[in-house]
């Protein structure tokens, strides 16, 4: 069995075309599990709908309060009883085949301990169009750049490509911090276990008004400019870096090994130290970001 997670808040506009993909898959035995978080759309008589379509193969939940994303997948995550779990955005299109074939690559890659399985995609635009057939290769992705240290200042694992085991799911804490669900899942198991990447995209990855940062032209010299006038966010995704490190260093200090634990607290400490206690830090541990524009806005604006 696995359970899809699928995060609503005023989907409407595209939810129905990823509603249909999901129920299309090729692989029957799953179940899809939906929070919506509190839309003012047509979402919730959209998500009745097909809940009477579906009946046994769809459970809702509305929420009463808005949570945001990161904690509404976090209470979609405590919900899921499966051996094996998938996280879903609701505006993009799945391939037919991505369930079944997502859980044989998992299935070939499992061993008794903890896994995450992340895929590639396509992009697409507002109408269906294929943008981008690899969203790695468009954000000079190396998917396979998955140790800890690397984690910890980028992020290379996107939560709608995702399937995690019930020994991953088991250990996973809510963070407190404002981190995204999908680097928090991603920092998990590379400390306690480990990560694979299938190199196909499996869905298509939907780019429109509300989340164009998602998938941008890395070579772009247009993009490279405009992030290297963006000093504030840059400084704030090092910062949101910091202090993820020090909260999973403070939640797990007493099941981390002791140089893991030197590392993450380190990095963590960079937060409140100087910028010369910061380069001693990323160097020692090799906390690099990917890419030659990414190590230099790193030096930046550390």
């Amino acid at each position: 069995m696995v359970d899809i997670l699928l995060a609503v808040y005023n989907g409407g506009k595209f939810l129905k075309k990823q509603l249909d993909s999901i129920f299309a898959q090729t692989y029957r035995d799953f179940l899809l599990i939906v929070c919506d978080d509190g839309s003012t759309d047509d979402s919730r008589q959209l998500l009745e709908e097909y809940q009477k379509r579906f009946v046994g193969q769809m459970q809702v939940i509305y929420n009463d309060k808005n949570l945001g994303a990161k904690n509404n997948f976090f209470k979609l995550l405590s919900l899921s009883k499966a051996e094996y779990i998938m996280f879903c955005d609701q505006d993009d299109i799945w391939d037919k085949n991505k369930v079944e074939k997502t859980l044989d690559f998992f299935r070939k890659n499992e061993d008794s301990g903890v896994l995450l399985v992340h895929t590639d995609m396509r992009v697409i635009d507002e109408n269906d169009v294929q943008t981008a057939e690899s969203f790695n290769k468009l954000q000079s992705i190396d998917p396979y750049q998955n140790s800890l240290n690397k984690l910890l200042v980028q992020n290379t694992v996107t939560g709608c490509t995702v399937m995690i085991n019930r020994a991953l799911a088991d250990i996973v804490l809510q963070p407190r911090c404002d981190t995204l669900h999908d680097w928090w899942l991603a920092v998990t198991a590379a400390a306690f276990g480990k990560i694979a990447y299938l190199p196909e995209a499996t869905m298509g990855y939907r780019r429109h008004s509300q989340n164009v940062r998602g998938a941008r032209d890395m070579s772009s010299p247009k993009y490279i400019l405009s992030r290297a006038a963006d000093k504030s966010d840059a400084a704030a995704m090092l910062g949101l870096g910091y202090e993820q490190s020090a909260e999973f260093a403070a939640y797990y200090k007493d099941k981390l090994d002791k140089e893991t634990l030197k590392m993450l607290e380190a990095y963590g400490d960079c937060a409140k130290c100087g910028k010369l206690k910061k380069l001693k830090t990323i160097f020692r541990y090799k906390i690099f970001k990917q890419g030659l524009v990414r190590k230099i806005g790193q030096l930046i604006y550390m």
